[in-house]
């Protein structure tokens, strides 16, 4: 009973540690998203995305959040997964700080953590997001005050799916920053950009 007890103390000291040694890495400027961006957060959620240097099968992949980045200006997104049904189930070792650096890498500017697992976590706020509907997130984004007021408005609840379940893009995956109409992690029309992990055996 005394080991099991020093063990479960162990597992949530370490789990402290990293909570701690992640904080550096949150954002906390007063940036503002517009509806791509929303639309990336759910693709995110949802395990949606184009994986670099990987060819998958969406269809046989189940892939759970573990971090999504931004780039400071809100513009640019960046997402890492799990190859598991929960986020729990694969290693993450220095994954907060590999996720801000490939987001660097492809949008050419500082990219900080807004999200670990379903929490927003941009500025300490801690908020779980447990609806994945349209509508819904851009009441919270603006409740939040995270919200770009003149964002466009081509998104709705109505035909936001077929944003977000995009199999495929024609987007270019040259890391570009200066045009964002084609370019993935910044386009609606294209996908998200992100990285996995697989499931721990």
């Amino acid at each position: 009973m005394k080991k099991i007890n020093v063990i479960f103390v162990f597992i949530i000291f370490i789990t402290l540690i990293s909570c701690s040694s992640n904080k550096k890495y949150f954002g906390s400027s007063n940036i503002k998203i517009d509806e791509t961006g929303i639309v990336n957060f759910i693709r995110y959620l949802e395990g949606r995305f184009y994986a670099e240097n990987t060819i998958i099968d969406r269809s046989s992949r189940i892939m759970s959040p573990m971090y999504y980045a931004i780039s400071e200006d809100g513009k640019n997104s960046y997402g890492w997964f799990c190859n598991s049904s929960s986020s729990y189930d694969c290693s993450d070792n220095f994954l907060a700080f590999k996720t801000i650096e490939h987001c660097k890498e492809y949008s050419k500017k500082n990219c900080y953590i807004f999200a670990i697992k379903n929490e927003i976590v941009w500025k300490n706020m801690n908020i779980r997001v447990n609806e994945l509907s349209f509508s819904k997130n851009i009441e919270l984004f603006k409740k939040l005050n995270l919200f770009n007021q003149t964002s466009k408005s081509i998104v709705n609840q109505a035909n936001y799916e077929k944003y977000v379940f995009l199999d495929d893009d024609d987007c270019k995956g040259k890391r570009n920053y200066k045009d964002l109409s084609n370019i993935r992690g910044a386009s609606l029309f294209c996908l998200l950009v992100g990285q996995y992990e697989d499931r721990q055996r």
